[in-house]
């Protein structure tokens, strides 16, 4: 039985390549120039040397574990309420299919907002990099596990180097980490925001103790996230326990069940007031 990941990778591919076909070559320059604005520093958002906890708001309609997440779904009206609550950025998750997303609800979020907003979705080309930024994206997500090829992982860090568009890599076993560092050698962007990742991606289950341990490959000078299962301050308090580097958290279905999401986040900050 093929796993989430698999599932969604060839899903991706797919339409990747319908896209290829449907809008023909990257014209970057165009792309880049149509934007009119310059992104948002995302990797300054999350990076500032601090004890306190720091907390990414993932703003999604559904996952493919879960499925819909809440029927009154409004990017805009959701990131609006994150930022007042404390967000130092928001993670928006653009893939259609089985995060059903859209690159609509990425812009909505941040026309509403003045804080940083991160494409979440499998890039797995780098075609898909300048579009990302073309529509608005001031960083995107890179899960090392989606893209097998060491060399066109490097040509997709690359592709976001040259157009200055912060990048979020995010590794979930020893494997991952040890393919990023040696591609971190000639990409240094690959490094400077890491996800570590409590998910393990073939069954989508949550495991506390994995992000410190992936945590241990990285320098000092790699910012680290927690991505994944977070959903109380208990949960944040686990993981900080275990690994005092790990302060900050990218924080989604666990503040999406709440009514109001805005008041879930100001629960997981309160201790930090």
């Amino acid at each position: 039985m093929s796993s989430y990941l698999d599932q969604i990778l060839a899903s991706i591919r797919e339409r990747n390549e319908a896209m290829k076909v449907a809008l023909g070559p990257n014209d970057t320059s165009r792309l880049v120039a149509q934007r009119g604005d310059s992104p948002r520093g995302f990797a300054a958002a999350v990076s500032p040397s601090t004890d306190r906890i720091l907390i990414v708001g993932e703003i999604k309609n559904a996952t493919p574990d879960g499925g819909i997440i809440r029927d009154d779904f409004d990017a805009g009206s959701i990131a609006r309420d994150l930022q007042a609550s404390g967000a130092v950025a928001l993670s928006v998750a653009t893939e259609s299919q089985f995060y059903q997303g859209s690159l609509d609800d990425l812009q909505s979020a941040r026309e509403n907002t003045h804080i940083p907003v991160l494409r979440k979705d499998f890039i797995i080309d780098p075609y898909q990099v300048p579009r990302s930024y073309g529509a608005g994206a001031d960083a995107i997500l890179v899960i090392v596990r989606a893209v097998p090829d060491d060399g066109v992982l490097q040509q997709i860090f690359d592709a976001a180097e040259n157009i200055h568009l912060d990048v979020l890599t995010e590794v979930n076993d020893e494997r991952d980490c040890e393919r990023l560092l040696k591609i971190g050698q000639n990409a240094p962007n690959a490094l400077r925001v890491v996800g570590v990742s409590s998910r393990n991606l073939d069954t989508f289950q949550i495991d506390l103790s994995r992000p410190a341990k992936l945590a241990a490959f990285f320098s000092e000078a790699t910012t680290l996230l927690t991505l994944g299962g977070i959903k109380t301050r208990a949960d944040i308090q686990t993981i900080a326990d275990s690994c005092p580097r790990l302060n900050r958290f990218v924080v989604g279905r666990g503040l999406l069940r709440a009514k109001y999401p805005g008041d879930a986040l100001s629960a997981l900050l309160k201790a930090e007031e």
